[in-house]
């Protein structure tokens, strides 16, 4: 069964009043989605790098910062098949990665949220904020917001309780979280700060490096870290030429003007 979830916690509200969604699944289901999504994540990580596994060179580490929200299809789909080498390089020596889980999220009347993509991403990005405060090593986190992100690639993203089984991770932190209204304030802090960006965002996946937005670039990141970098333990991925920043066609994305109302 699902873990319980309080709907009075988060004013959770679409513009046409809908209630929020629980995800529950039979035990059988959740089992087998378990045991599938398992060994997908597992192959697909098989190879995954940590930060501990490199020289430290914090002080000259590069910020990478991904502004997004967990519905939008182009968020996944940089998330799953391009943010994740990061991870299967030796990038992860050098940067700092933040995920942001807000996106083009609204607060309308009441405090209520409008979120773009209904409200199973409104539970979502609440879920994916608790997971980062709950697990805060990167690699731990990232590994059950890659699984949630690519079962929503697959059209299966209500069977994200999976993911836990997955990675081998314990749901009660994280249903705690969601419950005791953290939740809600680590994503009104998230929303603070997506407002404050500068220059404000127009779309997501919105992605930062060491302040300087790459807009409509995004795919290029990887070229972005590298160049910003400016300490002396160069990345084997920092001296490939498939890194090199170039300007790219618009890629697709979540606009911050297409909001359900």
């Amino acid at each position: 069964m699902a873990p319980h979830r309080r709907q009075l916690v988060f004013r959770f509200t679409l513009t046409f009043s809908l209630p929020l969604v629980l995800l529950i699944m039979s035990q059988a289901d959740l089992a087998l989605s378990s045991a599938r999504t398992s060994m997908d994540v597992s192959l697909h990580f098989s190879k995954i790098s940590s930060s501990e596994d490199h020289i430290d060179d914090s002080e000259n580490r590069v910020n990478l910062s991904v502004y997004y929200e967990s519905l939008c299809p182009y968020c996944a789909n940089f998330i799953v098949n391009h943010l994740v080498n990061i991870f299967h390089t030796d990038l992860l020596s050098i940067v700092n990665l933040r995920l942001v889980p807000w996106g083009n999220t609204r607060i309308g009347s009441n405090d209520s949220w409008i979120c773009q993509h209904g409200v199973d991403e409104c539970e979502l990005d609440v879920t994916e904020a608790c997971a980062i405060n709950t697990w805060p090593r990167v690699e731990a986190h990232f590994k059950f917001i890659y699984c949630v992100e690519r079962l929503h690639l697959m059209n299966t993203h209500a069977e994200w309780l999976s993911c836990y089984a997955a990675n081998g991770l314990d749901p009660k932190p994280i249903d705690d979280c969601y419950n005791n209204g953290l939740g809600y304030q680590l994503e009104k802090a998230y929303a603070d700060e997506t407002a404050t960006l500068n220059p404000q965002h127009r779309f997501v996946p919105w992605v930062v490096v060491d302040n300087y937005p790459l807009q409509e670039d995004f795919e290029n990141f990887i070229g972005y870290i590298c160049k910003a970098y400016r300490g002396h333990n160069i990345p084997n991925a920092c001296k490939s030429t498939s890194f090199a920043v170039a300007t790219s066609t618009p890629n697709q994305v979540c606009a911050r003007d297409e909001v359900k109302t």
